[in-house]
């Protein structure tokens, strides 16, 4: 079979991307090919569901004007298509005068990325979230949250709509490039499949360094796993803030930090820590993959990452 776009991958980043190029191009045959029996099943599905509205981000960068303009895309697409989803804001909290310190920074930063931010005192932060303790915060009202798994479902529906085509189950096993496009080698149900296109993407997520390199391409990169755990508070307890509450991030460390996270569903969850993972794709505590493993212990860079964290 053949494709003029075959985009690999049905989490949020590639169904978002099929469903962008069937619209600019609607004569096109364009197909998502994905490994899973439904979307949206690893990363896109597997995270705290924020709508972030580009606080930490360097002024002026691609990643700052790229949030900010998605904030707004994903509150249209959400409304236009039913998908719950709420504004509550996100509180950054600033506990010590060191982070009150990094708090005003951060503020600053908030205006030249053109964010909506306010400071509150520690009197108006405790007016905010009683059950919250800090020196002062800052408040940024457009954070939201929502279901990624649902917004990924409607855009792939959106997708088939306008002629796409949906490969599920078909996992990618080989890549070759040739003069007049891509061909793509895929199992399918356990059987064997082949199919052609001129313009392959690759929106592998987890496995993107692997799609890579399976079409001949050397990487300097490897993706190492590492998993964010985190605790769901008892019902009883869903009330017990009113926003997103998240600390003010180290510049020392690569995470955020641990935070508060209200769900679309009304549950709270606090977390997450990191911990390193033993299967790309291993969402529990006890999945490994040796496969994974090897492939981790051949990779300089991962004892790099052990001595500089440990």
């Amino acid at each position: 079979m053949k494709f003029d776009y075959v985009i690999i991958g049905g989490g949020i980043v590639g169904v978002s991307t099929a469903w962008q190029l069937q619209q600019q191009f609607p004569h096109k045959r364009i197909a998502i090919m994905e490994k899973e029996n439904q979307f949206a099943c690893h990363q896109t599905g597997h995270n705290s569901g924020v709508i972030h509205a580009g606080v930490y981000y360097q002024p002026g960068s691609l990643k700052a004007k790229f949030c900010k303009e998605g904030v707004q895309a994903t509150i249209n697409f959400c409304q236009e298509n039913n998908i719950p989803f709420e504004q509550c804001g996100k509180l950054l909290v600033a506990t010590s005068p060191l982070e009150h310190e990094r708090m005003l920074a951060l503020y600053e930063r908030c205006g030249e990325n053109g964010i909506e931010a306010e400071l509150l005192s520690e009197a108006e932060l405790k007016q905010r979230e009683p059950n919250i303790t800090g020196v002062g915060a800052i408040f940024v009202k457009q954070t939201g949250i929502v279901d990624y798994q649902l917004v990924t479902t409607k855009m792939a529906e959106k997708f088939q709509q306008l002629g796409g085509t949906i490969l599920l189950r078909h996992e990618v096993m080989g890549l070759t490039e040739h003069a007049n496009g891509v061909s793509i080698e895929a199992i399918y149900n356990t059987k064997p499949v082949q199919f052609e296109c001129d313009f392959l993407i690759a929106c592998s997520g987890l496995m993107a360094d692997r799609t890579t390199r399976m079409l001949g391409i050397e990487t300097d990169f490897q993706i190492i796993p590492f998993r964010g755990e985190y605790y769901r508070l008892a019902p009883q307890h869903n009330q017990i803030v009113n926003h997103l509450i998240y600390p003010i991030p180290d510049p020392d460390l690569p995470f955020l930090g641990v935070h508060l996270t209200r769900m679309i569903d009304g549950s709270v969850t606090v977390g997450p820590n990191a911990v390193q993972g033993w299967k790309r794709e291993g969402y529990g505590k006890i999945n490994i993959s040796l496969g994974d493993i090897w492939d981790m212990v051949r990779f300089t860079g991962f004892w790099r990452v052990l001595k500089n964290n440990l």
